[in-house]
């Protein structure tokens, strides 16, 4: 056999080396997702990386035992070229020189390359090696079949906290918006978030009794704008709902004659689950109780309470007051009034910022100012530790009163400063306000 039919063969066995490791990082760095995706978009090849992809096991093992073969082949075939085919090399050497030759060939254009681009391009890679690699699973079934068997058990891809981190990812690529990101995060948490600390206290809460008559809880329903009511009867206990719609066309009547019952559930679950309790029994309310045992009612929770740990805060055309100060417009974005004290934007936003003692009891307006060192005006702007202020319009030219736009970022670490700079938390909140 001639020396340039030997060089060609030489070739092919490092283009399949190349092709081989390609196949390797291809399918390893495919995901669920992404397979799915192919599948969806009806994409070439799609049903084919899907079932390679789940039989991963067997379709690495054939891959790994190709390129294994390959090289070997090739190191194999160099060292008979220089032992053949070239004159005056000695046997001593040939090993060594095979050796020097062909580690950095294999190396680079067998591995280093073909792994770099099927790693930036793990579909098309995995689309392009599909059906040759097919070939090559048949072929070698015997042999992959049995070695796929001794990791036969099937591992969870993605834990939850690796999925709120692809999320992070996902938006510092650009993938989500900021908004995105936080929804998906909030409602991974509802399953660990739990009813105690969302639930709305007795003290907050508007009711009626059952004795009282329709036109006493008529005036209680224009007073607080709501659409539903909870109550109470003679021994003080929770025992249902009246709805407005049911008894806003009447003129007398007792409310207890108009009562719809809803769920109870315990403080101790999660939101999720209780989200589920009020979807299975068709209710927008339910009391909340200690545990499953207790009958004591410590407050109410609502669909729009569990929904606003997802979205943020939901408002509606009566709460113009709540949100003349502090207006959540959505998620990390606010529009607070200049007049607001720092404490109260601090507190009420749960930000964590480098801030002294001294600038906390000021208003919003004298913060910006003092730490800019410019007067207010629409084009102030001004950024703290991933917090960002942006004056927006002068809504009272007498008393110097702004709406100022509050952009919440990703939250850095937070270090101390001199001059009795300090990092503010709810705690140092509390005892102020204390």
């Amino acid at each position: 056999m001639g020396l340039i039919v030997l060089i060609i063969f030489l070739v092919l066995l490092i283009i399949g080396s190349g092709f081989f490791s390609a196949g390797e990082t291809a399918y390893t760095s495919l995901n669920p997702g992404k397979v799915e995706t192919l599948i969806d978009k009806k994409s070439f090849g799609a049903k084919l990386i899907k079932k390679q992809y789940k039989f991963f096991n067997q379709t690495l093992a054939t891959i790994l035992i190709c390129n294994n073969i390959v090289n070997i082949a090739s190191s194999s075939l160099i060292s008979y070229i220089l032992s053949t085919k070239i004159q005056g090399i000695s046997n001593d050497y040939n090993v060594l020189i095979s050796t020097v030759v062909m580690t950095p060939i294999i190396v680079l254009f067998g591995e280093i390359i073909p792994k770099l681009v099927a790693k930036a391009h793990p579909i098309y890679s995995a689309q392009f090696l599909c059906y040759p690699l097919l070939f090559f699973y048949y072929l070698f079934w015997i042999f992959t079949y049995p070695i796929s068997k001794i990791g036969k058990k099937i591992y969870i891809t993605n834990t939850e906290e690796d999925v709120k981190n692809l999320i992070d990812v996902a938006q510092n690529e650009g993938v989500l918006e900021t908004n995105e990101s936080i929804m998906a995060q909030n409602a991974l948490d509802l399953d660990s978030t739990k009813v105690r600390k969302h639930y709305i206290r007795l003290k907050d809460v508007s009711f009626v009794s059952g004795d009282d008559s329709i036109s006493v809880a008529q005036e209680i329903f224009l007073d607080t704008n709501y659409s539903r009511l909870p109550v109470k009867n003679k021994d003080g206990e929770f025992i249902g709902i009246v709805l407005l719609k049911d008894i806003f066309h009447l003129q007398r009547g007792k409310i207890i004659s108009y009562l719809k019952t809803i769920p109870t559930i315990s403080a101790n679950i999660s939101l999720a689950r209780a989200l589920e309790i009020l979807r299975m029994n068709k209710a927008q309310m339910a009391f909340v109780t200690e545990n499953n045992n207790s009958r004591e009612t410590l407050g109410i929770i609502t669909i729009e309470d569990i929904l606003e740990e997802i979205v943020g805060e939901i408002y509606d055309e009566y709460d113009e007051d709540e949100w003349k100060e502090i207006s959540e417009i959505s998620l990390e974005l606010y529009h607070v009034l200049s007049n607001v004290k720092m404490k109260d934007i601090v507190k009420r936003l749960e930000i964590e910022i480098n801030i002294s003692k001294k600038e906390l009891d000021m208003q919003l307006k004298n913060f910006l100012e003092h730490r800019s060192g410019k007067k207010m005006s629409k084009s102030l702007e001004y950024s703290v530790d991933d917090v960002t202020f942006s004056a927006l319009k002068q809504i009272n030219k007498k008393n110097n009163l702004w709406s100022i736009k509050i952009s919440l970022g990703n939250r850095a670490d937070v270090k101390n400063d001199l001059n009795e700079t300090i990092i503010i938390n709810q705690s140092d909140l509390n005892n102020q306000n204390a």
